[in-house]
């Protein structure tokens, strides 16, 4: 029977709460023994959410105190690298919220900590999870559309604040280090990664349309792929919760949508309209899951369990965070100069 491992949560807010803490503490073979946040008041709702789980001010007093196997990373933003890094010299495993990092060398920083220390880091991109997502991969690798040419991929809701997060931070730009380009286009831009690869360019338009804030509350990111013939759509944004959520890909034999907001299906949609109309074929519309949306929070914590104790990052490690980061970089940075991007992975 496997040994039975330790895990410890780094940053007590509303993530933490709602996903890594109950998670872990629902995880067969995984006891959850401690959690550290500055705040007192954060420590106080955790200690009242998992009696006994003892918590710390400071995490370098718990990687200190505790004997360890694996930990989150649920900080904000610009303390994923410091936290990671010092999590897996600690000899922990590490799961690590989105977005990765805020810049490209915390990205190096991290590769290197994975490196050196032998520990794996799973980059917490919770919409892999969701059972609809992975059946797409499925679909796109038997050929059920054809070659894919167009993905969209839409993502947005109220914003962290109010409803949501445990303080303002999210607003906050030396803690956030972006606005909703980092918090919802960063699943967006990975989904478009882990279904058509790498992209060559991004022009965006990165704005702040509604909320009185001093980071990005919208942005809309034109892509360019590397390796196929085809182009991205994303938007995402923090101003509104109405409106279609999701996935549509479209190829040459058909179109596959997941809709997050409405149904909750996975479609896809067969037959050819070629451009100069000389193929037609009858278009034919089936549901391949009528609850697409499950998985994902509810999952992510045993499944990434699972794959440490087998060595593995799931193919969402660091390489695939500063892939996604590079790309909403290049997109800020396209904004700034009107011009488009590339980013720094393909550079």
């Amino acid at each position: 029977m496997a040994r039975t491992w330790n895990a410890a949560v780094i940053g007590c807010g509303s993530i933490a709460q709602h996903m890594h803490i109950p998670g872990y503490a629902g995880c067969p073979g995984v006891r959850l023994v401690a959690a550290c946040d500055p705040e007192p008041a954060r420590r106080k709702e955790v200690e009242r959410l998992c009696p006994g789980l003892r918590t710390y001010d400071d995490y370098r007093k718990l990687l200190s105190a505790e004997r360890v196997d694996v930990v989150s990373v649920a900080s904000p933003n610009c303390f994923h690298a410091e936290h990671a890094c010092a999590a897996l010299r600690a000899g922990a495993h590490v799961l690590l919220e989105k977005p990765a990092a805020v810049n490209m060398k915390e990205i190096d920083r991290i590769r290197q900590a994975v490196r050196t220390s032998g520990r794996k880091l799973i980059v917490g991109f919770s919409h892999r999870f969701k059972r609809g997502n992975r059946k797409i991969q499925r679909l796109l690798k038997e050929g059920v559309i054809g070659e894919p040419y167009m993905i969209r991929v839409r993502l947005s809701h109220t914003g962290p604040l109010p409803g949501w997060a445990k303080s303002d931070w999210f607003y906050n730009p030396r803690l956030a280090g972006g606005g909703a380009m980092l918090d919802m286009a960063i699943h967006a831009i990975d989904q478009a990664l882990w279904h058509l690869g790498p992209v060559r360019s991004v022009q965006a338009a990165v704005k702040t349309l509604r909320k009185k804030i001093r980071l990005d509350d919208t942005a809309v990111l034109l892509l360019e792929f590397a390796r196929t013939r085809a182009l991205g759509y994303v938007e995402a944004g923090w101003t509104s919760p109405a409106g279609f959520n999701g996935i549509e890909i479209m190829g040459d034999a058909g179109c596959i949508i997941e809709d997050y907001a409405g149904a909750g299906t996975l479609t896809v949609t067969t037959g050819k309209v070629t451009p100069d109309l000389r193929v037609k074929t009858r278009l034919v519309t089936r549901i391949v899951d009528r609850n697409a949306n499950e998985g994902g929070w509810s999952v992510e914590i045993g499944e990434v369990v699972r794959a440490f104790r087998r060595n593995t990052d799931l193919g969402c490690g660091i390489e695939a965070g500063g892939a996604a980061l590079a790309v909403a970089l290049a997109g800020y940075e396209s904004w700034r100069t009107g011009r488009r991007a590339t980013p720094a992975f393909l550079k």
